[in-house]
This record gives structure tokens, C-alpha cells and sequence, in this order.
């Protein structure tokens, strides 16, 4: 939501905004004010089930591109940090292709790949030099693929479930940075929660958000997730980059010690 349109004034939207937007589709007005209703009580899923369900498809492709294309978003001052922190993978649930264009036009020396869930070569690429961008939910190059609804996300663990062995192979094995990320997403949920109870870690996850919970929630996530809350003020978006600043310095002076 950080980055920026080409005119100036356009941010990707949020969930609730992207959704409440897209109900405007839907030509039956009962049904919009069902999925308009499901939207207020933060029900995403039903209310993403009844868009799809009741929106022409190709009116939908064209909104999808309208909002993550056609204001050619420029990347924002995190992406460039990550991109700098040079992660091995970065998985996404992004719709977008902010973050995958500007690595691809970066200067990495093994290059960059895009895996989206429905491709085959996660594990070609992660065996491999080379960087990898794992789009968990779909792109928008692909309108008829992205994962949005309950239905879809059943259907993409239904049709592709070496991406998803994949996911929770990583989330087993290596220590993972949420940034930018609510943790409210089903699949992120479910690898966790998986994960944690197959393979307890004192080891944990991280994840850099804003400072909104209860104490009792923040310990029920990291009981049942195992991520550890990393807390910046409520609306101090400043402080968030300002945190990752700091990581990127650390990260490059460690690598310099080690050449």
C-alpha cells in the first residue's frame, strides 16, 4: 500500500477497500448488499465467494488490472530495502507486480525467478543460485488463477499441492520475516499452525507489525504460530522502514565480515 501511481495520488488498496470496490460488479443488488454486508463484519472470504460468484468474468479481469496495472505503481521504500536485504525467497500474497518488476530489472547476479503457485519449478529454483519470488495466491497476469475466495483457495491446494508441500517445507526449515503482513490469511494461518504442531521450534518466526493487539493475543499467536510480534505504533508506518533500515545495515555489514 506504501507504493505509488504514476499520477501521483493512487495507493494499492487494502482488502476491505479492494473488495467493497469490486461489489460494485455484482449486477443483482441483493447480492451486493449481501457481500457489502460480509465486508463490514470483515468476512473476506464469503464475501469474496459472492463476488466472483455473481461478477461477470471478464468484468472482474478488467477491475483486477485496472487497480494493479493500469496505475503503474512505482516500488515503495521497503521493496527497495528488501530487495537490498537480498533474501534467497520471498514469498508473497500479493496480487501485484511491484516487488517482481523491480527485481527482475535489478542487478542480481544469479537473476531472479517468479513462481506463481501453479507453476513447477519452486524446487529447480530453490536448489539453485537463483532468486525466487513465490506468489502464493496468484498474479494478475492471470486473473482466472488468483486465490480470493474459500472456494479458490480450496481449489489451488487441490490442483497444486507441491506448491503448499513447498510452503511447508520452508516455514519447517528456515526462520521467516513476515513484513507488511496481517497474519490473518488462511494459508499463512494453517502452514503455521501445521508446522508449530508437527515440529515445535524455540526457534521463531518474526513478524513486523503494528501495534494493535491484546497481550493475551499476541501470546495465543505466538503459542499456536510460533511468531513473535515485532511492534511499532499504531498508523507509524516510518518506524516500520525505519526498523527494516536497520536490518538491511546489519545484514550488509555481517555479509562484508564474512567475505
Amino acid at each position: 500500500m506504501g507504493s505509488l501511481g504514476e499520477n501521483g495520488n493512487t495507493h494499492p488498496p487494502n482488502w476491505e477497500t479492494f473488495l467493497t470496490d469490486a461489489s460494485a460488479l455484482i449486477r443483482d443488488e441483493a447480492d451486493k448488499k449481501v457481500a457489502r454486508s460480509l465486508i463490514k463484519k470483515y468476512q473476506f472470504l464469503d464475501a469474496a465467494e459472492i463476488i466472483t460468484e455473481r461478477t461477470n468474468p471478464a468484468d472482474f479481469a478488467d477491475y483486477l488490472r485496472n487497480t494493479f496495472v493500469t496505475p503503474k505503481f512505482s516500488p515503495n521504500e521497503l521493496h527497495k530495502i528488501i530487495l537490498e536485504l537480498d533474501p534467497k525467497i520471498v514469498i508473497t500474497t500479493n496480487y501485484d507486480e511491484i516487488y517482481d518488476h523491480y527485481c527482475i530489472s535489478g542487478n542480481a547476479g544469479s537473476g531472479y525467478n517468479i513462481c506463481r503457485y501453479y507453476d513447477r519449478f519452486a524446487v529447480e529454483n530453490i536448489r539453485s543460485r537463483v532468486r525466487l519470488v513465490m506468489k502464493a495466491h496468484g498474479c494478475v497476469s492471470d486473473p482466472t488463477k488468483i486465490v480470493l475466495s474459500r472456494s479458490s483457495y480450496y481449489t489451488a491446494k487441490r490442483d497444486h499441492p507441491g506448491f503448499y508441500q513447498v510452503l511447508d517445507a520452508l516455514f519447517l526449515t528456515h526462520t521467516i520475516l513476515f513484513v507488511g503482513a496481517s497474519l490473518t490469511d488462511p494459508d499463512i494461518q494453517l502452514v503455521l499452525e501445521n508446522v508449530n504442531i508437527s515440529a515445535p521450534s524455540a526457534h521463531p518466526h518474526y513478524a513486523l507489525v503494528e501495534k494493535t493487539r491484546h497481550p493475551s493475543i499476541k501470546a495465543a499467536i505466538k503459542k499456536t504460530h510460533n511468531v513473535e510480534l515485532i511492534e511499532y505504533s499504531k498508523g507509524k508506518h516510518g518506524l516500520a522502514v525505519g526498523a527494516m533500515n536497520d536490518l538491511r545495515d546489519k545484514v550488509i555489514g555481517l555479509r562484508s565480515l564474512a567475505a
